[in-house]
């Protein structure tokens, strides 16, 4: 079976122009879906991770909600690290791991980027193109390899203990790297959006977001940090990344809530969040963005059993919303009740 055989071009081209007017702000509410089925991301042999890819994607069809097709380019969180110089390996038994470039200030030289067209940019693209070469298709379209920000991408090549350290006793050192390791990943986003002009969504969540609008990246290392750390040593290279590309949308599983404030008064163009349950003040965060953004909710597995089943979180975070809110909640497929999941969402969207 071919990408044709399943998807019609005219309605792909519907459910973009749909999600672009969502995130430009019509409607409030919206859904998508992405198969728990022939999962293939972080598969390390290439050749199974595009049949299984192939698979998902077709797939996917069947998933309720708003969807754009697309090749999910996950080769774990070390990519962008990767271009530092440092290599990242797989402990037996382990997930991916990248050992500090950086463990103290004389090591700073070091870093050197790699070309931005190699590792796992060049990757993502011969995976976009291997998939798309079996399924005969030109139109299916692709994430961005796992961007992580300056700080987070930071903490991956510098040994956190002294990075810490560092931030304290020497900022000026700090400053310094963050400006370089910034303008290595605007250097990588830039290069993979010229690569392949299909590049249109984050890695996570499963969301449509073209690059004319912004980039999605993750932004983990944010709830580590107090609010006046996180103002001097993320907020700059936050803003001055997210300007290269119009807005960002920020993926993010920790605890923030004590940086909602200097979010919302960055003046960077949030474009939208995902936040986990319970790790985020909900309201607070609801009520300091109103509509000028958009939130993906999600919620730590061990939580799920508080509601009784993902249908009812989502309930709840329905609940917590106020009249400005947007919501675009991603299905679990992953759960039992996808059924009563997609029927919720059906009821309370106002997308089309």
């Amino acid at each position: 079976m071919k990408f044709n055989d399943v998807y019609q071009i005219a309605e792909i081209e519907k459910n973009k122009k749909i999600l672009r007017n969502f995130i430009n702000g019509k409607g409030k509410t919206v859904f998508s879906g992405y198969t728990a089925k022939s999962e293939y991301r972080q598969v390390a042999d290439f050749n199974k991770m595009v049949s299984l890819a192939c698979d998902n994607i077709l797939l996917n069809k069947k998933m309720p909600g708003i969807n754009v097709p697309r090749i999910m380019c996950d080769f774990g969180t070390t990519s962008t690290a990767e271009y530092f110089g440092n290599k990242a390996r797989v402990p037996e038994g382990c997930n991916k791991w990248i050992d500090p470039i950086i463990n103290c200030i004389s090591d700073i030289p070091k870093i050197s980027l790699q070309s931005s067209d190699g590792l796992d940019v060049l990757k993502a693209y011969e995976l976009w193109d291997a998939v798309s070469k079996k399924l005969e298709t030109n139109y299916l379209s692709s994430s961005f390899i796992d961007i992580q920000g300056p700080l987070n991408t930071l903490a991956l090549i510098w040994e956190q203990t002294d990075l810490l350290i560092t931030m304290t006793d020497n900022p000026k050192k700090v400053h310094e790297v963050l400006e370089v390791v910034t303008d290595i990943l605007i250097d990588i986003v830039k290069t993979t959006i010229n690569k392949n002009m299909n590049v249109d969504c984050p890695l996570w969540p499963y969301i449509y977001l073209p690059t004319d609008i912004g980039v999605g990246i993750t932004e983990d290392y944010m709830p580590l940090l107090s609010p006046a750390m996180y103002k001097e040593f993320g907020i700059p290279y936050l803003k001055r990344f997210a300007s290269h590309f119009n807005g960002i949308f920020i993926h993010c599983c920790g605890q923030f809530t004590h940086q909602i404030d200097n979010l919302i008064n960055s003046g960077i163009n949030i474009l939208g969040m995902e936040f986990v349950y319970p790790n985020v003040d909900i309201k607070k965060l609801f009520t300091a963005f109103g509509a000028s953004a958009f939130f993906v909710p999600n919620i730590m597995d061990n939580y799920i059993s508080e509601f009784g089943s993902i249908t009812n979180f989502f309930k709840k975070i329905n609940k917590l919303r106020n009249n400005e809110t947007r919501l675009w909640y991603i299905i679990n497929a992953w759960a039992d009740d996808i059924d009563e999941q997609a029927a919720y969402l059906e009821l309370i969207s106002d997308v089309r």
